[in-house]
């Protein structure tokens, strides 16, 4: 019968540093799984404030090739872009200065029971 030799201390990870070991590492991976949520949200947040800024250079630039005296202010209006669903709704005051309008475009939208508004504005002479 052979006898084995034993094993010596340093052999081995212990059951108390493999159980640390994985809380450590559980902690680190909840901690990464929050960060790509918050990351992810930004990034929706982000593509629809760019679709809104583009719906409202879109209206400011027609507005901008429309004639002087046509330029009228908008009710709110339902808009649809990229999938998703804004309000858009144009507001004409008269300009600082003698013949201008000044011309604001304010869209809008609901995101997780929260509303965004991201206005834009610009003076046209006549």
């Amino acid at each position: 019968m052979k006898v084995r030799p034993s094993i010596g201390h340093k052999a081995g990870f212990t059951l108390v540093e493999s159980m640390l070991t994985l809380v450590i590492m559980s902690v680190g991976l909840l901690a990464l799984a929050g960060l790509q949520i918050t990351a992810l949200r930004g990034n929706d947040l982000s593509r629809r404030m760019a679709t809104a800024v583009s719906i409202a250079e879109q209206r400011i630039e027609l507005l901008k090739n429309t004639p002087y005296t046509n330029i009228q202010a908008e009710a709110a209006s339902e808009v649809t872009a990229s999938s998703l669903h804004f309000t858009r709704q144009v507001t004409v005051t008269d300009g600082p200065l003698p013949n201008t309008k000044s011309v604001s475009v304010i869209v809008s939208w609901q995101d997780h029971s929260k509303t965004h508004t991201l206005p834009l504005a610009t003076i046209i002479g006549q």
